[in-house]
């Protein structure tokens, strides 16, 4: 109280002092200080009252100096204003007092109504809401959360939020709490995270969860949206499986698949198509189409498609297109073209599915080639049978003319008409015999006896400068056939060996045993599994041009000059080779020469000797084989026969895959099956690049040429062994074995 009446004291001086001035004349200046003394006494606490208290006595001071009753008057009204001024700030103070109390009033309705509001959406929420001190104490639970974690909000009001996570997760929880009371900081607040919940069966299940923090004078707190993702996880665990599942097939098509863009840059390519065209993912994605693999797919063909059809039609089906392709040779396509729309980005994708149909074309081809000798064949036989009738009575009339005319000049006339009546009735003979497939008397026969036979005759017949050498081994297989035809058809394979050497070489014949099993049954389609005696005929002459390779068994096709053949001999032999249940096969290579090749099927004694002795075959202790093979069938093939007999094997498609296989793998490797014809780099080229690496590597060499000395004059290099295509299971492991178990320097 003394401490009020000190400042009265005080302030009732300023204001004597200041009302003084007011009243001498100095208006503005002193009504400004009688409004600052009113804030000044409003901020020492005093009140209305207290400054009435304060005017009265500054008047009681100042009312005795005034000389007459007017003046007196005319002192109040002033001091009366003044005292006014004085009160100013109390007024206004007053008033903002109740506009304060009217915002505030305004403002605890509208918090009232965002609570409600915010109450509302809490309970409606589809996703669990939930506040917890800095404990991690509960101190809000909504309606979902009662359904998501099974407790009532009576249950959960309290409790720890321990208890709505695993336990495994508990002791983070109270590391981030911990840190959260003493720094306002967590790793969690202010992220979106997936976590696991707890329910109160136990039962655990996904959640997404969005965790704030907030702070009021009573502490801190936390608030977290928690929401129930099974269902998402779900679906996107079968989404997973779906895509897996699509991919998996995808990469097993045998067609190769392709996605461009709008812009015909590769946005995928499955691994058939990598596999196929020899290209790399790094060399191919994100590249414009036409300029993958050097521009090797620069295809008008393609380009019509892509850039003609296509935008014209929503998919095109069975676009057919032949191409020669620098690193793989020439390859027949179907091309089937489809739009892709995407409605999450409004663009369009383009599938491009290409069939690789080569080896189909090369077997319609085939099936073609033997329809059309069939039907020419039946054509032949028709006709040969009428020209037969028309031969017979010319023939026999020549008998009676030559008896009726004596003369010389009629002789000679006669004679010529009876030679070539003769090489008529030959002719109209091979047509029948190419027509009827050969019929004749099947008995037993030892191969050594018919070359044995025609060796002698080709060094009677042919020319000195055409060495001709035959290999003969003992122990042959027994055949059943008719000795002249088959004398017909290696005579005849002789005779064109002879041709195809007019300035000489050397002309070889060998024959050997050979069991065909399954494997070598899938590599060609006219074999059959079983015992084989085969017939070879080699010789180092031209060669037959690739082109016309596939046409030299049809009939009256001939190569050499008019009246030099007569295109029948070809198709003939393998006519007969055919009615004997055997079969041909050629190879050649233009400026080297050519290979026949005469599978006749043995007797079935000798065949079940073969089948109880192929039980035997030689198996492998683990040894890593290196297998070379551009054909996929054969490398198939050749990879599932090695594994079943004990081997383990790498595989590589181009003569670069091999090199690169064997660089990373030399120590673990034990020997190279090479294929010596390839694309990228061939096996001339791979074999002298392995030895560069590794000059002791054990390498075998397959081809279809017949002669190893061929193959080593080829390839320019030593090899440890050759295995000429087609090969069975047992030559392959044999050789296989046969190498493996060799030192490694020594060579053939």
């Amino acid at each position: 109280m003394l401490i009020k009446n000190d400042t009265l004291c005080g302030l009732e001086k300023q204001y004597s002092s200041v009302l003084q001035d007011y009243l001498a004349g100095r208006g503005e200046t002193a009504l400004e200080h009688a409004y600052e003394l009113g804030r000044k006494a409003i901020a020492d606490r005093l009140g209305i009252l207290d400054m009435a208290a304060i005017h009265q006595r500054a008047l009681v001071r100042i009312l005795p100096r005034t000389l007459t009753p007017q003046e007196s008057s005319e002192t109040i009204k002033k001091a009366a204003q003044f005292f006014a001024e004085s009160l100013a700030p109390f007024e206004m103070t007053f008033r903002g007092f109740q506009e304060s109390i009217a915002e505030l009033h305004n403002l605890n309705r509208t918090l009232e109504q965002s609570e409600m509001k915010f109450r509302s959406v809490v309970k409606a929420a589809n996703d669990a809401i939930i506040s917890a001190d800095s404990n991690g104490n509960i101190i809000s639970w909504n309606r979902r959360a009662q359904t998501i974690f099974g407790y009532t909000e009576e249950e959960a009001l309290g409790k720890s939020l321990s208890i709505l996570i695993p336990e495994r997760c508990r002791a983070a929880l109270s590391r981030e709490l911990e840190k959260f009371r003493g720094t306002d900081e967590s790793k969690y607040i202010g992220k979106t995270l997936e976590f696991y919940g707890l329910r109160k069966d136990g039962s655990e299940f996904p959640t997404e969860i969005s965790i704030a923090s907030w702070k009021t004078g009573e502490g801190k707190f936390i608030t977290g949206i928690v929401r129930d993702i099974t269902e998402r996880k779900k679906a996107e665990q079968a989404l997973r499986e779906a895509h897996a599942y699509s991919e998996s097939i995808v990469e097993t098509l045998r067609e190769s698949l392709v996605v461009l863009d709008p812009q015909l840059r590769v946005k995928t390519a499955n691994k058939t198509f990598y596999k196929t065209f020899k290209v790399l993912p790094e060399e191919t994605l994100n590249k414009f189409i036409y300029d993958i693999g050097d521009r090797q797919w620069d295809i008008p063909r393609l380009r019509e498609l892509l850039e003609e059809i296509i935008p014209r039609n929503t998919h095109f089906s069975d676009f057919e297109v032949d191409y020669e392709f620098p690193t793989i040779g020439r390859r027949t396509m179907i091309l089937n073209a489809r739009r892709l729309h995407q409605t999450d980005v409004d663009t369009q994708l383009i599938l491009l599915a290409i069939e690789d149909i080569t080896e189909r074309k090369k077997l319609e081809a085939q099936i073609l080639r033997t329809q059309r000798m069939e039907s020419i064949g039946t054509l032949a036989g028709g006709i040969a049978h009428d020209l037969n009738n028309m031969m017979t009575p010319m023939m026999l009339s020549l008998q009676i003319l030559k008896e009726k005319f004596k003369d010389e000049q009629s002789q000679k006339l006669l004679a010529i008409l009876e030679q070539n009546s003769k090489r008529a009735a030959e002719l109209i003979k091979q047509v029948l015999s190419f027509a009827r497939g050969v019929e004749g008397e099947r008995k037993p026969l030892q191969v050594t006896d018919i070359v044995s036979e025609i060796e002698k005759v080709m060094k009677e017949t042919f020319p000195r400068n055409i060495d001709i050498r035959a290999d003969l081994p003992g122990g042959l297989s027994t055949i059943s056939g008719d000795v002249t035809q088959l004398h017909q058809v290696i005579m005849n394979l002789c005779v064109n060996a002879r041709d195809a050497m007019p300035d000489g070489g050397i002309l070889s014949t060998t024959a050997s045993n050979i069991f065909i099993d399954e494997n070598y049954a899938r590599m060609n389609t006219e074999a059959r599994e079983g015992l084989y005696c085969v017939i070879t005929v080699s010789d180092t002459g031209t060669g037959i041009p690739p082109e016309i390779l596939d046409r030299i068994f049809e009939p009256f096709f001939t190569t050499k000059e008019f009246g030099k053949g007569t295109g029948l001999g070809l198709s003939t032999a393998h006519a007969i080779v055919k009615s004997h249940g055997g079969f041909i096969n050629v190879y050649s290579e233009v400026g080297k020469g050519t290979t026949f090749k005469v599978y006749l099927p043995a007797i079935r004694t000798e065949l079940e000797k073969v089948q109880e002795h192929k039980l035997e075959l030689p198996s492998g202790h683990g040894e890593l084989i290196l297998v070379v093979e551009d054909e996929a069938s054969i490398s198939k093939v050749t990879c599932s026969t090695l594994e079943m007999h004990g081997y383990k094997v790498l595989t590589a498609d181009d003569g670069a895959q091999a090199v690169a296989l064997y660089a990373q793998n030399k120590d673990k490797i034990s020997v190279v099956l090479m294929d010596i014809m390839m694309p990228v780099m061939d096996g001339h080229a791979s074999i002298k690049a392995i030895h560069r690496i590794n000059p002791g590597a054990r390498i075998i060499a397959t081809s279809g040429l017949s002669e190893k000395d061929k193959l080593m004059k080829a390839t320019g290099t030593d090899i440890n062994a050759f295995l000429p295509k087609p090969y069975t299971a047992e030559q392959l492991l044999k050789t296989i074995h046969k190498t493996c178990s060799r030192n490694k320097d020594a060579k053939l």
